[in-house]
């Protein structure tokens, strides 16, 4: 197998990976103004804040939301999140 084909496969696998694991973060997401409650858009609004101040790129961000989902998802057999 010549060199160049193992790096393209290699690529290949790390976005599938990546794909994967931003699964619950679609890029062509829309703005969530479905709520309709002013307090859920003030935190999205300071999440995105500090995403920005972070300086991250759209996939590290999304990578991070996905982690807080995760987190949350976990965290959620223990708190009660209301």
């Amino acid at each position: 197998m010549n060199p160049e084909d193992v790096k393209v496969t290699k690529e290949s696998e790390e976005e599938t990976a990546r794909d994967r694991y931003l699964k619950n973060f679609k890029r062509d997401n829309l703005p969530l103004d479905f709520f309709e409650k002013p307090k859920l858009n003030e935190v999205g609004l300071k999440i995105l804040d500090l995403l920005k101040k972070e300086d991250l790129t759209h996939e590290q961000a999304y990578a991070s939301l996905q982690y807080v989902y995760n987190l949350i998802k976990y965290e959620s057999n223990f708190l009660k999140l209301s």
